[in-house]
């Protein structure tokens, strides 16, 4: 006897590297599961509506060059009445590319990592008659957008206590909210490595103290003014520095750093598990996925700045938690990093946001769960209704 094989897509945007690696993270914490499909769509491309075609380079230019832009546009939108008038504008002109995006891929359940999709996709369900279950993973920590709070989606998996609580403050019901955690991706729950072993892969001297410093998918922040104080007041540590997307940066950094030295420069990586594993502390813009990241790993963070309204809270988060340093010039990160060469890090501290960081298992287990449930449901309900519509 065969078994029908489940549908689960992934809407999300491309703004920024958070939302595609949340639902990657999701998508590896299922990969034992038969019987389950995945597929990662990015809804605002697909609408092809002027600008939304291009947010990721847009998001990607003003993260690096005009942070101002991109928290005029978070200010000017915070508001549900507002993105559902903008939602309602972009799905009207873009209604049957979204309906064929997802006709496409015959989804069982879809799930929303971006806040943007979660009216589209309400609206496409409801258009097209569909049925299948909308599923939101909030990917903020602290400072939550309005437009997650979008209402519409059957669930909506939060993070942190403190985006739940922004959750029912703009209305949505307590009975559709779960905290779940974080979609850390299960190779930094699962890491083996020692910090020996994964410097000795790097090729690193195994016992240097290892800086690794980042800004995120898109490289965002002064990165070459912060190299430069690293080198020049930790000149005893290892330095080892992602740049991401920013080719720019990359091939910047790499001019200065001929011959490499004890910097070691990289642009997109997949292997940050060994990356981090192999630090002694992570310096980073305030990005939930580094933070959480770091958290997993059980290392110390010197946060440099809040790239964008949306990571002011994250300082606050890492702070409260004792999970490391609010640093926002070179010299007082330096000065940090020395201090914390010569002393052993308290990592107790990390026992209380464990649930918050390793939630890729939560949540792939509740998608899982309310998928089987809204089957079930279905089959109860086909004999006495053919039609029949989940969630607003």
């Amino acid at each position: 006897m065969s078994t029908v094989t489940k549908q689960i897509v992934f809407a999300i945007s491309d703004t920024g590297g958070g939302h595609r690696s949340g639902a990657a993270a999701i998508i590896a914490a299922m990969e034992n599961q038969d019987n389950i499909k995945c597929t990662i769509i990015d809804l605002l491309r697909a609408t092809d509506f002027p600008i939304l075609r291009q947010a990721p380079k847009i998001y990607d230019y003003c993260s690096r060059n005009h942070l101002w832009l991109n928290n005029l546009f978070f200010r000017n939108t915070n508001s549900i009445n507002r993105i559902n008038t903008l939602t309602k504008m972009v799905f009207f002109r873009s209604r049957r590319r979204i309906e064929s995006e997802l006709a496409h891929t015959s989804p069982d359940a879809v799930v929303a990592v971006h806040p943007l999709v979660i009216g589209l996709l309400k609206l496409a369900r409801r258009s097209s008659g569909a049925t299948w279950p909308i599923i939101t993973v909030v990917t903020d920590l602290v400072t939550i957008h309005a437009s997650w709070a979008t209402p519409g989606a059957d669930l909506y998996l939060v993070p942190t206590r403190e985006a739940m609580r922004s959750l029912l403050k703009h209305g949505i019901p307590a009975s559709k909210i779960i905290y779940t955690g974080f979609p850390v991706h299960p190779k930094f729950i699962d890491n083996k490595l020692s910090q020996q072993q994964a410097r000795a892969s790097l090729g690193l001297e195994a016992d240097r103290f290892t800086v690794l410093l980042t800004g995120g998918g898109v490289g965002a922040g002064n990165m070459a003014e912060w190299v430069t104080a690293l080198k020049e007041e930790c000149g005893d540590k290892q330095i080892l520095v992602v740049t991401g997307n920013n080719k720019q940066l990359l091939s910047e950094l790499q001019q200065q750093n001929t011959p490499p030295g004890r910097v070691k420069v990289y642009g997109f990586v997949s292997n940050m598990n060994v990356l981090m594993a192999a630090s002694s502390v992570v310096v980073s813009k305030a990005g939930p996925g580094t933070i959480m990241e770091g958290v997993t790993m059980r290392r110390p963070l010197i946060i440099t700045e809040a790239v964008g309204i949306q990571e002011t809270g994250n300082i606050d988060y890492v702070l409260k938690n004792n999970l490391g340093y609010y640093c926002p010039t070179p010299a007082q990160a330096c000065k940090a990093i020395n201090e914390i060469g010569l002393k052993t890090f308290d990592d107790t501290v990390y026992s209380s946001t464990a649930i918050a960081a390793n939630g890729s298992g939560n949540i792939a287990g509740t998608i899982l769960e309310h998928l089987s449930g809204t089957a079930r449901r279905l089959q109860q309900q086909s004999a006495g209704s053919s039609e029949v519509f989940l969630g607003a």
